[in-house]
């Protein structure tokens, strides 16, 4: 026999684990968007024009990034979100299983 207690402490676990594991997922992924941010602005620093070239070119950077930028990030994050629910899923039923 079972206890249903126990069942629903291993279900409610699951849930939690897989939560936390979207969470670390989206962490990683912004930090890696904003690292190659970050570097990218670096790199036009770096580079070996004038400082007027350097400058128009991080005003075009910025313009493309604010206009395509937000859509990609809200893509991103959609993406993420139901890879999360996707893993979630998939753990809801292992702990059924069981």
């Amino acid at each position: 026999m079972y206890d249903r207690n126990e069942v629903d402490m291993d279900s409610r676990d699951a849930r939690d684990a897989a939560g936390e594991r979207a969470m670390r997922i989206r962490a990683v992924g912004l930090g890696v968007l904003i690292g190659a941010a970050l570097g990218a602005g670096a790199a036009l620093l770096m580079a070996p024009s004038t400082g007027a070239d350097t400058r128009r070119q991080l005003r075009r950077g910025a313009r493309t990034l604010t206009a395509h930028g937000g859509d990609a990030m809200s893509a991103w994050w959609d993406d993420t979100d139901k890879a999360a629910r996707r893993l979630m899923r998939r753990q809801l039923r292992r702990v059924r299983v069981r």
